[in-house]
């Protein structure tokens, strides 16, 4: 069923498993929901003291640095209540919104101001550097010009097939650009086996703590970075 609700085509999935979820593009204002649930899951507290605010800060710098080049977004809810959301990016396809660059930059300079903050930060700077090496030793970007950029589902929406259908609807969004690949990064924090099962293949490993160079060696337990890539039409052969 397609209806339309805040000035927002959506769409309202009738499967048993699924009822009453709305599914409906991404919108400046789903920003803060998707924060807070970033935060949740993947929360910064060991790195921040426990500092609530900051780490929703830090959270905030990730989510804008997903979205930045992201030329789709979509969004479950059900009943006003976030479910999850998939960012995309299909290489010479516009982004969604111009203006993530002075909104991080605003981000940065409070987290900067603040001497935990600034270190997070950093780290977190070196991550992306990191994953972005990881693109050049494997040229993924030139195999594969469609990304996923950020997967996120809340817990609430467990049992309800919100991650099934957003997964199968990105991938749809891929086979409409005429995309024969796509690659996503993940982590060893992140259930990969979600990746595993839906027919996608590891195609890069590194653990953060045995490259001392990068200034990753923390003392902390290893966190293994991983690129996936997948074929659309295959990988939507696997969703339920």
């Amino acid at each position: 069923m397609i209806m339309e609700e805040h000035g927002r085509m959506e769409h309202v999935e009738q499967g048993d498993a699924g009822i009453g979820v709305v599914y409906s593009p991404m919108i400046w204002s789903d920003v803060e929901a998707i924060t807070r649930q970033f935060d949740e899951t993947w929360g910064h507290y060991a790195l921040l003291g426990d500092n609530q605010k900051l780490s929703l800060l830090l959270s905030y710098h990730f989510v804008l640095h997903y979205i930045e080049p992201a030329t789709r977004g979509e969004i479950a809810h059900k009943n006003g209540q976030f479910m999850g959301v998939v960012l995309s990016r299909v290489s010479g396809q516009p982004v969604m919104f111009g203006n993530v660059a002075q909104e991080m930059a605003k981000i940065d300079e409070r987290l900067n101001s603040i001497p935990a903050g600034r270190k997070a930060l950093m780290d977190t700077e070196l991550g992306f550097e990191i994953e972005r090496r990881m693109e050049r030793q494997t040229g993924i970007n030139d195999k594969a010009p469609a990304e996923v950029e950020l997967f996120l589902v809340s817990s609430a929406s467990r049992g309800q097939g919100v991650g099934g259908q957003l997964w199968s609807r990105t991938m749809e969004y891929f086979e409409r650009a005429h995309e024969p690949m796509f690659y996503l990064h993940t982590d060893s924090d992140c259930d990969v086996s979600f990746y595993d099962r839906h027919g996608m293949k590891r195609i890069a490993e590194r653990e953060e703590q045995r490259h001392p160079d990068d200034g990753r060696d923390r003392g902390m337990a290893p966190t293994k970075m991983f690129i996936y890539a997948g074929v659309p039409a295959k990988v939507k052969q696997t969703v339920s």
